[in-house]
């Protein structure tokens, strides 16, 4: 008896564990209503999908709940970490008012082998909510926020062990909806990085405050700053700061 659980405890742990290393699908935004657009147009929109797992994610193909709807992916394999686009072109014409219009996406998570991403006028009951203003095009013109930044690296250059170096790098949002930092990480304790104001109206800027501390620190390296917002062609934006450091001669 006690040597079946053992195994039984044993599978599940393999189990577990390769449910947390394999592929994992992720979409910030999984819905968007598209009420505040007239009708008898066409709406181009594209959803960001992340692998936040520890396989390769294979996306199997895409299909819609109506001819109005074309969907496309700009690559279908994706290791961890990778992002793919769908571009999604809707035609308004107002035959579907009130009706949940969707893509299906088709996926090796097995967690979640059909995802359906939707495209509605109210959004339907039960689906996630927005957590963010997206970027949309109608017309040729941008709908939404979308984050510049002039710069996305410094070098320090040569600093003496125990010194600590500091760079503000800026944000600018040139979108027309509001640009929302929604957290900042950095790839080692040593490094820290603060925003003043999280929000950036369309057509305003602002300015990220990146320490560097040496301490402890050997030779030329480098160090990595993420910022999540919500622009979701953008959705991460990478900061990388450089620096050579010397050890202080007794």
């Amino acid at each position: 008896m006690f040597k079946k659980v053992l195994s039984f405890l044993v599978f599940f742990s393999a189990y577990v564990f390769a449910q947390s290393i394999g592929p994992k699908v992720t979409i910030p935004q999984i819905n968007y209503d598209f009420s505040h657009f007239p009708e008898n147009s066409t709406l181009q929109h594209t959803y960001m999908i992340f692998n936040g797992g520890g396989g390769v994610l294979k996306l199997l193909g895409v299909s819609s709940s109506c001819k109005c709807i074309t969907a496309s992916l700009d690559r279908t394999t994706l290791t961890p970490t990778d992002s793919a686009r769908l571009d999604v072109s809707y035609s308004n014409n107002g035959t579907s008012k009130g009706i949940d219009n969707y893509v299906s996406l088709t996926t090796n998570d097995p967690n979640n082998p059909d995802v359906r991403i939707f495209i509605t006028r109210a959004v339907p009951t039960g689906a996630p909510t927005l957590s963010y203003m997206p970027i949309d095009t109608i017309g040729g013109s941008v709908v939404g926020p979308l984050i510049f930044m002039p710069e996305a690296e410094h070098d320090f250059g040569k600093m003496k062990q125990g010194d600590v170096g500091k760079y503000t790098f800026k944000i600018i949002n040139k979108g027309t909806g509001l640009l929302r930092i929604k957290d900042i990480t950095t790839s080692c304790g040593c490094t820290a990085a603060v925003i003043k104001d999280k929000d950036i109206p369309a057509g305003k800027e602002g300015e990220i405050l990146v320490q560097f501390d040496s301490s402890g620190k050997m030779g030329k390296l480098s160090r990595r700053i993420t910022v999540l917002s919500n622009d979701p062609k953008n959705t991460y934006k990478n900061i990388i700061i450089y620096a050579d450091v010397e050890t202080v001669k007794e």
